[in-house]
């Protein structure tokens, strides 16, 4: 016998999260919920103990579900008896007017998950299969969990969520304890505790379906309207959808306390569950520096004997190219950046001096995308990454196709469907279904494979100046700790003095590069054409051991070439020539460019440009939502 499930009102010391669920229920228009937390927080147990609190339709949505069972397809015995075409609903419209659950969010395909969300803004879709052609109207409110360390949403996906919370580990020794003994108690006898916490749920229940009918009664005035702009404004939010969620949430929170107006605190606790998910920084503010660089000239006419400003006014505003000013202070930071490659050019022995960075861990890297393979052939491993199709009886079957060669994979399904229509006009045999050559249809599977990373850092003397090697170091940990999740495999180039070593060799033990990367010493010139001619070298290398490898190639340099190929020829000429070898192989290519100070000379731009690369700069990677890594368009 089934056991019932753990009930919604004995869920201990998670009253935000409960609240956010309730809203959800109540308000469709409040754009649904997405619950994150660590493993073992108990969000699955709230997202399904949520199921006893509304008697609408509730469906699941597994992990490996198909586009067939999502959307609807042709129904079979329809076609067989009648031999007519006629559509057999999917989930989406089960869903309609109810829940869509789904558990472990960012383990569904991206293009599932968006057509999920897709249709309930839209309210309806289109049906193109098998001969059909349908218009579907459902409306349903969507209830998702996620566990971040198994992988992040995208911007946009989390845009489509009207409300977000977190649970957070419980720091009270008491509240676990209480935990502890309610679990204990109802896997000692399940029937017993759900009857203890009956009469709650059965207030909690009763709550939502009265907030529900008194809802379409619950008006907002142009003063709540105009307040949640200013919250949305305060908190740099992207379009408008943050506007009109918030105002649906204070809506449901309004109706949940049976009022039928809202008040500013309805929106305050509403903004917490909207705005966390889509805040942006703050854009830097352009205009007063030029409003004061444009009074400067005036005041220097006035007051030509003046002294110079001390250095931290002058950090306060900084010079324009029409200021005559220099920032001394910003100006001598750049010379010590500078001191090492002319110690270099004047003294061929002063690249003997060298230092060892430790990884600054406090450096924040937001998510990393990579451009999806087009036209690349099938590749083969394991791994959890990347989504390719697959020749292998392996992997997830996504979609049926007419077969191009001889079928190996037959989906019967869809072979089934084509069939089925002309049962009525076939000649009658002892098989209850007859199929000829023309419905055969293959399976196209999809499965997850692991990238190569190839890093190729600039380990120069100008990298040790104010400690870049640092946060280097600290950007390429974060990209290996995500590689390691993703299962994926790592290489390291490293350029100093005046030639390149492959560091480490193309590998998947994360554990190794990190002692790599913590050994790596700084020093000496920047050889920058031979660290990209290691680079091609080595990708020719493994392009010959297999040509469907499809590595990730990330620079990490400040541009600033200062040792050449050849006696006598220009450092960046031979870098920018080098770089075509790289770029002839269509590859996924981020420059990270760590270049500051004063006087910039943008050749790490330069660079990206000649690779078609994407290109970031080191003091903006945190300020970026997404690092997207694209490939040289063919």
């Amino acid at each position: 016998m089934r056991r019932q499930g753990y009930p919604f009102a004995a869920l201990c010391r998670m009253e935000k999260v409960k609240s956010a669920v309730m809203m959800a229920l109540v308000n469709p228009n409040a754009g649904g919920l997405l619950v994150s937390g660590e493993k073992g927080s108990g969000k699955s147990t709230l997202g399904r103990a949520a199921r006893e609190l509304t008697d609408m339709p509730w469906v699941e949505v597994p992990v490996s579900v198909t586009e067939d069972r999502l959307f609807g397809s042709i129904d079979a015995e329809a076609a067989v008896r009648l031999g007519k075409r006629k559509l057999q609903p999917g989930l989406l419209d089960e869903a309609d007017g109810g829940i869509m659950y789904i558990d472990d969010a960012n383990l569904l395909r991206e293009d599932i998950l968006s057509s999920v969300l897709g249709v309930r803004e839209a309210g309806g879709y289109r049906l193109e299969r098998d001969g059909l052609s349908e218009q579907c109207d459902t409306k349903y409110t969507v209830l998702a969990v996620m566990t971040p360390e198994s992988g992040t949403l995208g911007a946009s996906a989390l845009d489509r969520f009207g409300m977000f919370v977190s649970i957070d580990d419980e720091p009270d020794e008491e509240a676990r304890m209480e935990i502890m003994q309610r679990v204990l108690s109802y896997e000692k006898n399940g029937e017993a505790f759900r009857r203890e916490w009956l009469e709650e749920t059965g207030k909690l229940k009763k709550q939502i379906a009265d907030a529900r009918a008194l809802l379409p009664e619950v008006e907002a005035s142009d003063a709540m309207i105009r307040l949640a702009a200013v919250y949305t404004l305060k908190a740099n939010v992207a379009g408008h959808r943050a506007d009109i969620y918030m105002i649906e949430a204070a809506r449901a929170i309004a109706a949940l306390a049976g009022r039928t107006y809202i008040l500013p605190k309805d929106l305050e606790r509403a903004a917490e569950f909207v705005l966390p998910h889509r805040m942006r920084p703050e854009p830097p503010q352009a205009e007063e520096p030029q409003q004061q660089t444009q009074q400067e000239p005036q005041q220097q006419e006035q007051q030509p004997q003046k002294e110079p400003p001390p250095p931290q006014e002058m950090f306060e505003q900084p010079p324009t190219p029409e200021n005559d000013k220099i920032d001394t202070e910003e100006h001598e930071g750049n010379n010590e950046q500078d001191k090492d490659e002319r110690e270099h050019m004047e003294n061929p022995n002063a690249g003997n001096d060298e230092r060892v960075d430790a990884a600054d861990l406090n450096v924040v890297l937001p998510p990393v995308w990579i451009e999806p393979v087009k036209g690349r052939e099938k590749k083969k491993g394991s791994g959890k990454r990347s989504a390719t199709r697959t020749d292998e009886r392996q992997g997830r079957y996504v979609r049926a196709a007419l077969p191009r060669k001889k079928v190996t994979d037959v989906a019967f399904d869809a072979t089934l469907r084509a069939a089925a229509p002309f049962q009525k006009w076939r000649k009658k045999t002892d098989c209850a279904l007859v199929i000829e050559k023309e419905d055969i249809r293959t399976k196209i599977r999809e499965k997850r494979t692991g990238n190569i990373f190839l890093f190729v850092v600039d380990a120069s003397g100008s990298m040790g100046a104010r400690e870049r090697m640092k946060t280097v170091k600290g950007v390429i940990l974060k990209i290996l700790l995500e590689a390691y999740q993703k299962r994926d495999r790592v290489g390291m180039i490293a350029f100093r003095k005046k030639q390149a070593e492959v560091l480490l060799p193309v590998t998947k033990s994360v554990d190794f590069a990190q002692k790599k990367l913590a050994s790596m010493p700084t020093g000496g010139k920047t050889p920058l054409a031979k660290g990209i001619e290691k680079t091609a070298d080595l990708l020719d290398m493994m392009y010959r051991q297999d040509p469907a490898q499809d590595p990730v190639v990330i620079f990490i340099t400040d541009g600033r070439a200062t040792a050449s190929l050849n006696e006598g020829g220009d450092p960046v000429e031979e870098a920018m020539h080098e770089a075509s070898r790289v770029a002839k192989h269509n590859l996924p290519i981020a420059v990270i460019d760590t270049e500051n100070g004063f006087i910039k000379l943008g050749l790490a731009k330069k660079l990206a440009k000649k690779l078609e690369a994407s290109y970031f700069h080191m003091d903006k990677l945190s300020e970026d939502s997404l690092l997207h890594i694209w490939r040289k368009m063919s």
